[in-house]
């Protein structure tokens, strides 16, 4: 739909936070964007998350950003074809709304990474990522 103006992608990259090329044009998520927090980065993470976008370790879910008919979509989902516990999609009017979301789920309220956390635990697996915790 409509580009990401750079200005709110700087926000994301002025945090450390990791931020995708956008798709093309006519790519179903076309114009949007990948954001994931680098292990190295301070902030909110689950325990045993061990991810990674080329040779970057991540250690919380990546959340994709794009603007859709709807408005600013911000989007984890782990669990495929459903959504599934700790799983969020966040709709907003504004793409200054959107980013906020953003630094909110990796550092702001705890609660929203917590729910993927416990299900972590309790699962002792990362939904979306093969394998299991050591």
């Amino acid at each position: 739909m409509s580009k990401i103006d750079e200005k709110y992608l700087q926000q994301l990259r002025a945090q450390d936070l990791y931020v995708s090329d956008p798709f093309p044009s006519g790519h179903v998520l076309a114009e949007g964007v990948w954001i994931a927090k680098p292990s190295a980065v301070h902030g909110n993470s689950v325990e045993g998350y061990n991810g990674a976008i080329g040779d970057m370790q991540i250690d919380a879910p990546e959340v994709l950003l794009r603007h859709t008919k709807e408005g600013w979509v911000v989007l984890n989902q782990e669990h495929v074809p459903v959504m599934g516990e700790g799983d969020f999609k966040n709709v907003w009017q504004s793409a200054q709304e959107a980013i906020d979301d953003i630094l909110d789920f990796y550092f702001g309220n705890k609660a929203r990474m917590n729910v993927i956390n416990e299900r972590v635990m309790r699962n002792r697996t990362v939904k979306g990522r093969e394998g299991k915790l050591n």
